[in-house]
């Protein structure tokens, strides 16, 4: 079975409330990462408890001081919209361009940058705050959706909460 070879990022974007605020800049969408319990099954076994989620952090690291960075610093909660692109290889050697985006909701930031100058070089600044929601496309096909606030933790079309959701 052949599975595209997902290639190079081309370009990005980052968007804030529908605003373009960042192009070309390097970001880390927040990792799912579940809690686990440790249960005495001939000894200590660690299993993961699904519904349980650790915090969802997302980094972005900007180039340079400008409006952008200052729209992405209020303390206010942020809607951002990342679009990238990246080059694919198909099964029959042709190359072709597919586009990603990912919507995150999250609570003000919990740090702000420190800006640092250098002479002959460009200030990179990292922002990072906690996202209670988040949903990722690759080419139009949704890979996942947490939505923390309103009990949602689906991936690839299945809704791990439902089951918990109907007992509640």
């Amino acid at each position: 079975m052949w599975l595209d070879l997902k290639g190079a990022v081309v370009a990005d974007t980052v968007y804030e409330s529908g605003a373009l605020v960042a192009k070309d800049t390097s970001f880390t969408l927040p990792s799912i990462t579940q809690m686990t319990a440790d249960l005495n099954a001939m000894g200590t076994m660690t299993v993961p408890i699904v519904g349980l989620l650790e915090n969802l952090e997302l980094a972005i690291t900007k180039i340079g001081e400008d409006k952008g960075l200052g729209k992405m610093s209020k303390l206010d909660k942020r809607s951002f919209e990342f679009r990238w692109v990246q080059n694919v290889v198909k099964s029959d050697g042709t190359t072709t361009s597919e586009g990603c985006k990912a919507f995150v909701r999250t609570f003000p930031p919990t740090a702000l940058p420190g800006i640092g100058v250098e002479i002959g070089s460009a200030s990179e600044n990292e922002l990072t705050y906690s996202a209670n929601r988040v949903q990722i496309f690759v080419g139009g096909y949704e890979y996942l959706l947490v939505d923390r606030l309103s009990q949602i933790l689906r991936i690839d079309g299945k809704d791990y909460m439902s089951d918990i959701n109907k007992l509640l």
